[in-house]
């Protein structure tokens, strides 16, 4: 019988890395609010001048960033996704942005990872939300090694970041193959008819909707939007240049998410380009059972989303050719 190999997750992927800098670095500092990781533990135990924990008062843990960062500490935050976005909206906006300050926040349960905890530890509006505050930066990987090879980007980056990891270890996309992740974008699988633009976790949701599309005699691609602020223009346009159909898939709310940054961007330079943007609607979710329960009750399983798909396809009479605009280049 074979074993299930094991997969670390984004955190710990993220953490160890960020470990080996912060031997050789000590202004590298990290605060946890009431939240541990096997991964932490080495930092606690070797570098016990690195690392704090405030316990439930992620306001306090902000605060005290900020003091260090002044002091030009290069600060790392850790909390559950929400607690470190919605809980500290005020302190993020003063202490951080305004101020500019060299602060990583890394959020850890991304969309409905915390399937069961409820709408409390749901993390559904956090790039609505984290966008708004002019500075900051808004990462999100698709798999541990995106993950890791954000660590270097944000120690070598002094501007506010935001970076939020799915709490489960999900498969390696990238294992095997060299990637570039500093543009922000990546073309994981090449397309002709479609793309879909997806972030998270919804990257590995996009490639199967490709697979059951390809008995369809589509070839849909999947861009990988690892940065979602600020977002990569410029290799959007790229790699859309081509394709007379456009999807964006999120484990978020439509307003203001990752289709919106989408639409916005083709609005603003005259893309006629159709787009269909399949996320979460205007609602909380008190839905139990899991994950995949909530995804099959709210169309974002593989079988609901190829569905919408096909569905707005028939709805129109062809494509448009993708328009790009000078005033963009």
């Amino acid at each position: 019988m074979t074993s299930t190999p094991f997969i670390i997750g984004m955190r710990d992927a993220f953490f160890d890395a960020l470990y080996e800098i912060a031997r050789t670095d000590r202004n590298v500092i990290i605060i946890s609010a009431d939240n541990g990781a096997p991964s932490l533990d080495k930092f606690a135990q070797t570098l016990p001048n690195q690392y704090f924990t405030v316990g439930i008062a992620e306001q306090q843990m902000i605060g005290m960033a900020a003091g260090m960062a002044f002091e030009g500490k290069k600060v790392y935050t850790y909390a559950i996704a929400p607690f470190i976005t919605t809980r500290v909206l005020e302190q993020q906006k003063l202490d951080v942005c305004s101020m500019n300050l060299p602060i990583v926040n890394l959020g850890i349960g991304a969309g409905y990872a915390y399937d069961i905890m409820g709408p409390s530890h749901h993390t559904v509006e956090d790039i609505s939300i984290m966008r708004a505050l002019p500075g900051m930066k808004i990462y999100c990987p698709a798999d541990a090694i995106c993950s890791r090879a954000l660590v270097d980007l944000s120690y070598a980056d002094p501007s506010p970041q935001y970076i939020r990891f799915d709490r489960a270890g999900i498969p390696n996309i990238y294992a095997g193959r060299p990637v570039d992740f500093t543009p922000g974008l990546v073309k994981t699988r090449e397309g002709r008819d479609m793309y879909i633009v997806a972030t998270g976790i919804m990257v590995h949701q996009a490639l199967k909707v490709s697979d059951e599309l390809k008995r369809d005699g589509l070839e849909v691609g999947v861009i990988d939007v690892c940065r979602i602020k600020p977002f990569p223009v410029e290799w959007l346009f790229e790699y859309l240049e081509e394709v007379p159909w456009v999807v964006t898939l999120e484990e978020h709310l439509l307003a203001g998410g990752l289709g919106g940054i989408v639409a916005e961007i083709f609005v603003d330079s005259g893309v006629t380009t159709p787009l269909l943007r399949i996320g979460q609607e205007d609602r909380f979710v008190f839905t139990y059972g899991g994950r995949s329960v909530i995804w099959k009750k709210y169309g974002l399983d593989v079988p609901s989303v190829v569905e919408k798909i096909q569905t707005w396809m028939s709805s129109r009479s062809g494509g448009v050719e993708f328009a790009k605009r000078a005033a963009v280049r």
